[in-house]
């Protein structure tokens, strides 16, 4: 009988505690009611696929690569890369999960309401905040609003979207499509 290396099963441990993290994200807060007019729960689980993984367990981080889907109930975040920040179950199990997720390369955020996309995100899965830089487009419908920067609170709905500055001259841009008196907009 062959002796197994220790390594691929350092390896296998490392992806069965992430998984255990990914689908036990924000069990903490599972009994909270949502705030008026933002439909996402972020105590849901989180499942993630990717082309490739990689997990750090010293640095409790796995990056997923290659046409990477994270799906949170009915909001998806989609990248090139994702970087997903995970706490271990320290004296109980509530502290498990995922608290961070860094996006890189493409990002695009879609939820029932509304789509964005930019070059860099970072959802603060504790917060419930999603942010977006660089090239930042928000749709609504056939709205659109341009910007740097966007800031996305989970929990109530609100968004900020911000220029680039006074160094950038960069500003805002907005295009907002009326409703027509029969309700299409068109």
């Amino acid at each position: 009988m062959t002796k197994t290396p220790r390594q691929p099963r350092r390896v296998f441990a490392a992806a069965l505690a992430l998984a255990a993290a990914t689908v036990l994200a924000g069990a903490s807060g599972a009994a909270q009611d949502e705030a008026p007019g933002s439909g996402h729960d972020s105590s849901q689980p989180i499942e993630i696929t990717a082309d490739t993984l990689e997990v750090l367990q010293g640095d409790k981080v796995a990056v997923f690569r290659g046409k990477v889907d994270a799906v949170q109930g009915d909001m998806l975040l989609r990248a090139d890369t994702l970087v997903v920040h995970y706490r271990e179950a320290g004296a109980d199990e509530e502290s498990l999960g995922v608290a961070r997720i860094d996006a890189e390369g493409n990002v695009f955020v879609s939820s029932p309401r509304e789509t964005a996309q930019g070059r860099r995100g970072v959802y603060d899965v504790d917060a419930a905040r999603i942010d977006l830089t660089g090239g930042v487009i928000l749709t609504r419908g056939d709205n659109v609003i341009e910007g740097d920067s966007l800031r996305m609170d989970l929990d109530s709905g609100r968004s900020r979207v911000v220029g680039a500055g006074t160094g950038g001259g960069g500003r805002v841009h907005g295009l907002f499509v009326p409703r027509d008196a029969d309700g299409t907009g068109e």
